[in-house]
């Protein structure tokens, strides 16, 4: 598994290095730390992950005893190699008081195979970078633990790939199902006057559900409705139809996720259906424990 960031630096977990894509004697290797870090900080792109996640997945898990400066510390080590490699932007963002995120605007893709060239890696020393690595404090009565070798090491990546197909395929599979019943039930509204789907008007632009709405949730199937469009940036114009439908509404079990729903089509003048653009959202709301 390899991640090439912003199209021009390789990050390889499996022998912990970092280098430019263009560039193989540029390779810097990392501590397992701070290869963790940046995994799970990849992994959870455009999410906030917390002081204490890090200790437990990072430290905890592996028989190792966290700091907060240790973490500081690794944190210090990445942003100076990730600028070394000539990226100028701010890569790692701290999240005052709670933790640290990479930006979801990053562009950061999961590479099956980049035709690197096969060159000895170049391993630039801890001095390079910062100060000795502090002592371990967290837990002052603790006994020091040597970190485990890399061959013991759970596989942490292996885990989480296998975790990320299952979740992509049980998300396309939905946005199938999603998307054939919601063109499906506006099909039927367009041939049925008397079908009862026409929620409300945003605009000159009238809503649809993918099933009835009864008068006492019609104003908040419309509030989730303005809420989703105002996120995804969904604008009315003259001629368009809204057909929304969200979990939240029509599922009281809490799956820990939200899953939202809208087709945005235009019509001709006899209002049938010339193209519709589909939008979906997934808002997950439980922390994923890998």
């Amino acid at each position: 598994m390899i991640y090439l960031i912003e199209n021009q630096i390789v990050f390889n977990p499996e022998d912990n290095s970092l280098s430019l894509l263009s560039d193989a004697e540029s390779n810097i290797t990392v501590s397992n730390p701070a290869r963790r870090i940046l995994s799970l900080l990849i992994e959870q792109q455009g999410t906030v992950v917390q002081r204490e996640t890090f200790f437990k997945k990072v430290w905890d898990d592996y028989g190792l005893t966290a700091s907060n400066n240790n973490l500081n510390h690794c944190i210090s080590k990445l942003r100076k190699v990730i600028s070394t490699l000539g990226y100028v932007d701010e890569f790692i963002v701290t999240v005052p008081k709670v933790g640290f995120i990479i930006r979801k605007e990053t562009t950061i893709t999961l590479q099956s195979g980049l035709d690197l060239p096969q060159e000895k890696d170049t391993f630039l020393p801890e001095e390079a970078f910062s100060a000795p690595e502090p002592p371990v404090t967290l837990h002052e009565t603790a006994p020091s633990v040597p970190e485990t070798s890399e061959a013991q090491e759970p596989t942490f990546a292996a885990t989480h790939k296998e975790h990320r197909k299952i979740y992509l395929i049980i998300s396309v599979f939905t946005l199938i199902i999603l998307t054939t019943w919601g063109l499906y039930i506006l099909h039927s509204v367009m041939i049925d006057p008397k079908a009862k789907l026409l929620v409300a008007n945003i605009g000159a632009c009238e809503l649809y559900s993918t099933a009835p709405v009864s008068g006492a949730r019609k104003a908040e199937f419309l509030q989730l409705a303005q809420t989703f469009m105002m996120k995804q940036k969904i604008l009315c114009s003259p001629g368009n139809i809204f057909i929304f439908q969200s979990e939240q509404f029509i599922t009281p079990v809490d799956t820990g996720s939200v899953r939202d729903f809208m087709a945005q089509c235009s019509t001709n003048e006899s209002h049938n259906i010339n193209i519709c653009i589909s939008y979906y959202a997934n808002d997950r709301t439980t922390h994923d424990q890998f």
